[in-house]
């Protein structure tokens, strides 16, 4: 796919993930939904910018390599806080706890609120927005509603589903396409069937539903039509296997801006998932996007 020129901003967070293996073996990286969005979407159009609270902490090294990748922070606005840290240890069966290590009051604070957002920014095509904390999310995303004409992109925070399903349904009428994994639809739209959830999602108001099943691949209900259509992708063993929805969402909406279907768009995503769990933290898409910004698994 010739690489055209849509904007996109990515909206999210930055984060220091510290990973504990099953072994105890630990690694540290940075990390954050944002990076990995990004990444991911610079692969396949040009004009892309993040937001996201930049920490205290946060080395000028980081900000160069990322540059070097021509992907930009809208505002580099440092907080005085220190960078979101988290700690995930990953079980035998593959699952994993994560921790906050500086409590949710500042990963609230280290999150974007319509405030954040000048108007300059909303002059794109595009605009992802990724987990981040509750107030963040439920603030925001009706609020770029109203206050831009961008193609919405929606990615949820699913450590705050429960208890808050009626909230989250109101926020999905404010997007133009929703992603959510498995377990975010199941908990959502209260059952297993996913095609029935699919279609339940777009009755809210989005357009597009795209239902991301790890190494299933994902599901897509698009436009009008009522069929449910299976993306397969291609299983590999992951070295870390965060980020791997992050890059999903970023190339699928970078795909989807450029004026490829829903179904294409989703085959990216799931190629620019598998780069994202070949290294720990966001090296491997950064690897990818400094070398020479080739396409990602489309053609």
């Amino acid at each position: 796919m010739a690489r055209r020129s849509a904007s996109l901003l990515c909206i999210g967070n930055v984060t220091v993930d510290e990973a504990i293996q099953p072994d105890g073996t630990r690694s540290t990286e940075w990390a954050g939904d944002v990076l990995y969005a990004a990444l991911a979407a610079r692969a396949h159009i040009d004009r892309i910018t993040w937001l996201a609270p930049i920490g205290a902490d946060l080395p000028l090294d980081l900000l160069n390599d990322l540059a070097a990748a021509d992907v930009l922070p809208a505002e580099p606005t440092r907080r005085r806080l220190p960078t979101i840290r988290n700690v995930v240890t990953y079980r035998d069966d593959g699952t994993r706890r994560w921790e906050l290590v500086h409590g949710e009051a500042h990963f609230d604070a280290m999150s974007v609120h319509p405030d954040d957002v000048r108007p300059q920014m909303l002059d794109v095509d595009g605009i992802l927005i990724s987990a981040m904390s509750l107030r963040s999310q439920v603030a925001l995303t009706p609020w770029l509603r109203r206050h831009s004409a961008a193609t919405i992109y929606l990615d949820l925070q699913e450590d705050y589903l429960e208890g808050h399903q009626a909230t989250w349904l109101s926020v999905i009428a404010s997007c133009d396409v929703f992603m959510p994994s498995e377990v975010e639809a199941v908990a959502l739209a209260g059952t297993t069937d996913l095609e029935r959830a699919t279609r339940m999602f777009r009755e809210l108001g989005p357009r597009t539903v795209v239902i991301k099943r790890a190494e299933h691949g994902c599901l897509v209900l698009d436009g009008d039509g009522d069929t449910v259509v299976e993306v397969p992708t291609e299983r590999v063993e992951p070295t870390d296997s965060t980020g791997a929805g992050d890059a999903f969402c970023g190339a699928f909406a970078a795909v989807h801006l450029s004026g490829a279907g829903a179904q294409t768009a989703a085959h990216a995503g799931t190629a620019a998932a598998r780069i994202a769990i070949e290294t720990a933290g966001i090296r491997g898409l950064l690897d990818h996007a400094k070398a020479d910004h080739r396409t990602i698994g489309v053609t």
